[in-house]
């Protein structure tokens, strides 16, 4: 069974006038079911438009063919920009990282509504015109206070974790120091509960992602967390 959970829609993720797919959203849904996956979980950037699209469609097909439909799974997420919110006020150059927020159930995806409406209201900073900040310290406020309803995964290679461990690795490729990346995984625990922080790796001959690959199965096995490969 495989249900692939970093992908991005036309509707969603070209909000900010960057191309980042021309997937519909009823395209996406009707030829991963051909595939013979279990569901799908859109998860486009800094933005939840495609949700209600998706939703509505979902319930035309389970209502057009109920038995067809009934074990597909629509999961629903968001691909946000954690960043720190005083260092972005002081550094124009930083960088918003990757990471993914996924809903498992109704307050989860309540959690990711507050939160995209923090990051989309809160965005005043004029410099920012192709993402949208999500801070961590609202990231920690929302989930934390009430943790459990919510998976969240590394993402890509745009990620602040694997970007941690090229890092780590460009200084010291034989012997890494991963001593901040450790850290940086249990604050990430902590904040969404034993079983829901999960490492993202994704199939590439490309050298960053098979080192990143390779460090990230070392810190699941090291920490006993779950993976998943997706393909974003």
């Amino acid at each position: 069974m495989y249900v692939s959970l970093h992908n991005h829609t036309a509707m969603g993720s070209n909000t900010r006038g960057f191309l980042d797919s021309i997937n519909r959203v009823e395209d996406l849904i009707d030829y991963t079911f051909e595939l013979g996956h279990k569901g799908i979980a859109i998860t486009d950037h800094d933005c939840i438009t495609a949700h209600m699209p998706a939703i509505k469609y979902m319930a035309q097909v389970k209502k057009t063919d109920p038995e067809k439909w009934k074990d597909y799974k629509l999961i629903l997420g968001n691909e946000i920009y954690l960043c720190s919110k005083k260092q972005i006020l002081d550094d124009k150059d930083y960088q918003f990282y990757h990471f993914i927020l996924l809903a498992k159930d109704l307050t989860g995806h309540k959690q990711i509504r507050e939160l995209s409406t923090r990051a989309w209201v809160d965005n005043s900073f004029t410099w920012v015109n192709i993402r949208t900040p999500t801070y961590f310290e609202d990231l920690f406020e929302v989930v934390e206070s009430d943790r459990g309803h919510l998976m969240a995964g590394s993402a890509c290679l745009g990620g602040q974790l694997p970007k941690m461990i090229l890092k780590a690795y460009e200084q010291n490729s034989n012997n890494p120091d991963l001593t901040l990346i450790k850290k940086w995984i249990k604050r990430m625990v902590k904040c969404f509960g034993e079983g829901n922080f999960y490492l993202e790796l994704q199939p590439s001959k490309q050298e960053a992602q098979t080192i990143v690959n390779r460090i990230l199965i070392q810190l699941a096995n090291e920490f006993e967390l779950p993976y998943v490969i997706t393909t974003d």
